[in-house]
């Protein structure tokens, strides 16, 4: 995998923009940085200025600490009845989903050293959140956690379902999220630092005045609004062999060559997070030109066919992703091409495959 540092900064630039400066940007660098590395990402993302980072787990949160990186990081699936105690020694910023969740770090947090919590508000998404709906039956209960002084609201937020997908609904939401939050002062609950855009949110077309933003998929190169490629992804030929006509290829024989045809084996398969799913429908790029998978994608290898003139040897390089001579696979082609998304084609490369830096 090649990593562009250039573009990724590039994609950092025109988020920060948009949000009003690289301090209001809460970049979400969980799942290893989206699968390009997540402690080289964060060394981008924070010199260029970033408020803090973001991350799904305590395990993220505690590699980030060691290596020194980050001084504000909020985890935002932290469980607190397992994570508490970690979260309050690490000091990060947690985000708390239920009443309970947040008694159970307050508990858990030092006397002389209270928890900075994100609260989360579900105004749609149905996955976590204080219910918006129920916001008169939960807002006391927070305010008499918080008069223990041993937590303090750092910031609350919200997500949006289908940003990008349907701008009513994002009008929606963000019409609730506002109803909380006029609940929350009336309860003399200070809200903090207000948070709920994504990337589709924060570049589409909807205002959305907060303090922070949350990209992700955008600055990785990804998502509807343009962003600048930043990953490509090769193999090398390990080798290239003509099968006659009636001959099998690859497991279950799924494809049959028609006519004496040139096949390369290539040296990536599913285990290196090349989907299986392309099957007999992707492509990778053998000298500029598209060569189309034959059979299935195997654990470690894969088989396309070699275009017709090319002069492709064992040891030459592949593209299954990014630009070759003026071709190019895109993520969004990729995704689109196995019935996925970017965010899984993304996150989906293991770590068997060397990360190399570049910048452009």
């Amino acid at each position: 995998m090649e990593v562009d540092t250039g573009a990724l900064r590039r994609n950092f630039d025109r988020l920060a923009e948009r949000a009003g400066g690289a301090s209001h940007v809460l970049v979400m660098v969980k799942a290893d940085g989206y699968g390009l590395g997540m402690l080289e990402v964060t060394s981008v993302v924070g010199e260029a200025g970033a408020w803090g980072l973001g991350v799904a787990a305590v395990s993220e949160g505690a590699e980030l600490r060691e290596a020194g990186c980050g001084d504000r990081i909020v985890v935002f699936s932290a469980c607190p009845q397992v994570d508490a105690e970690a979260v309050a020694e690490l000091g990060l910023e947690p985000a708390i989903s239920s009443v309970d969740g947040l008694r159970a770090y307050a508990e858990a947090a030092r006397p002389d050293r209270p928890v900075s919590v994100h609260l989360e508000v579900d105004t749609g998404m149905g996955r976590l959140g204080l219910p918006a709906d129920r916001v008169a039956t939960w807002i006391r209960e927070v305010a008499d956690i918080l008069e223990t002084g041993r937590a303090r609201v750092a910031g609350t937020f919200t997500h949006f379902h289908s940003a990008g997908v349907d701008e009513a609904s994002v009008r929606e939401q963000w019409r609730r999220y506002q109803e909380v939050l006029e609940a929350m002062r009336a309860a003399r609950v200070d809200p903090g630092l207000l948070h709920a855009a994504n990337s589709p949110a924060l570049l589409g077309p909807v205002e959305l005045p907060a303090d922070l933003a949350r990209p992700g998929i955008h600055l990785y190169g990804g998502g509807p609004h343009g962003a600048e490629p930043v990953v490509s992804v090769r193999a090398r030929v390990l080798d290239v062999r003509a099968l006659p006509a009636g001959r099998a290829v690859s497991y279950g024989a799924t494809w049959r060559t028609e006519m004496e045809t040139r096949l390369a084996t290539l040296a990536i398969g599913y285990a290196d997070g090349l989907p299986w799913r392309l099957s007999n429908r992707g492509a990778a790029l053998l000298s500029g030109r598209k060569a189309p998978i034959r059979g299935s994608v195997c654990m470690d290898m894969t088989v396309v066919e070699v275009p017709g003139g090319s002069t492709v040897r064992p040891g030459d390089v592949a593209t299954v992703l990014g630009e070759d001579g003026g071709e190019r696979i895109e993520l969004g082609e990729l995704a689109r091409e196995c019935g996925s998304m970017e965010y899984e084609i993304l996150s989906g490369w293991s770590e068997r495959l060397p990360r190399v830096y570049v910048e452009t």
